[in-house]
């Protein structure tokens, strides 16, 4: 009996310990830069919303704008940006509005975590996105 109670103990000890080393890592957030094309991802990896053939794509660099949406706009999702997402580490304020797509907020404070080839990578609360990146 008392080496169940030791197991159960170690158990919940290393179980306390790899949580908090999981959140300090940054492990939580999902690598959104192993995607490729534009467009909105959950961060669990099950929603995607991207500009495929069928879907339009809009992009205002002057507004900070980015929209997606299909044919009959059914689905669609428009994000404004408070600052040019520019620079890796960079913290930028989004503003969303959309219909169709369950997985986003309607406001959200995104990281950028790479430009590269004309994309930006940015992740936030429950949601990456890839998008091309804004004209000067």
């Amino acid at each position: 009996m008392k080496l169940i109670y030791v197991l159960l103990i170690g158990l919940l000890t290393l179980a306390s310990c790899a949580e908090a080393e999981y959140a300090e890592n940054g492990i939580d957030k999902k690598d959104i830069t192993g995607y490729n094309d534009a467009g909105f991802y959950s961060l669990d990896g099950v929603c995607i919303f991207t500009a495929q053939s069928r879907n339009q794509v809009a992009v205002n660099s002057e507004r900070l704008t980015y929209r997606l949406q299909n044919q009959d706009q059914s689905q669609y999702v428009h994000v404004k940006f408070a600052e040019k997402p520019a620079a890796a580490g960079q913290k930028v304020k989004a503003e969303f509005s959309f219909q169709g797509v369950s997985f986003l907020k309607e406001e959200m404070e995104m990281e950028v975590f790479r430009v590269n080839e004309g994309k930006v990578w940015l992740s936030g609360d429950n949601a990456g996105i890839v998008i091309p990146a804004f004209n000067n």
